[in-house]
């Protein structure tokens, strides 16, 4: 099982304080412009709350909050060699008046902490984005 009381990244791993949970966020970029950015973010479900119920609640602050934001999919998802289910979800929202389409998907790891997986795009996604966001997927473990 995990340990939740440190927070480990590239560079080490530090201690957290009590009733500190991590937070942080992952960007991963190619150095070019033409391939999607990959994001790693964490979350806390609500008590009482599962997967599907947090993702409908994020997809409602979403659609209230960003323009132009267009919903397209939600469909089941896999993580890492363990098969850990979760959810798929395809949408597109508007940036700066540009168009982004952009891929999550999201778990729920253990003592109801959420892993959300995003790639986006200022382009529509292909088979190519789709089959990046899966290689990471695949290749997770748990520290």
């Amino acid at each position: 099982m995990p340990d939740f009381s440190h927070c480990v990244f590239t560079e080490g791993r530090i201690s957290l304080p009590e009733g500190y949970n991590e937070r942080t966020l992952n960007v991963l970029l190619a150095g070019d412009d033409t391939s999607p950015s990959l994001n790693i973010s964490r979350d806390i479900l609500q008590p009482d709350e599962t997967l599907d119920g947090y993702i409908t609640r994020q997809l409602e602050t979403l659609s209230q909050n960003m323009k132009g934001w267009v919903l397209k999919s939600r469909d089941p998802s896999a993580l890492g060699a363990a098969a850990l289910p979760g959810e798929s979800v395809h949408a597109s929202y508007l940036r700066d008046g540009k168009r982004i389409w952009q891929r999550q998907a999201v778990f729920a790891i253990a003592q109801g902490r959420i892993l959300v997986f995003t790639l986006a795009q200022t382009r529509k996604l292909t088979a190519q984005d789709e089959s990046l966001l899966q290689q990471v997927l695949d290749s997770f473990a748990l520290a």
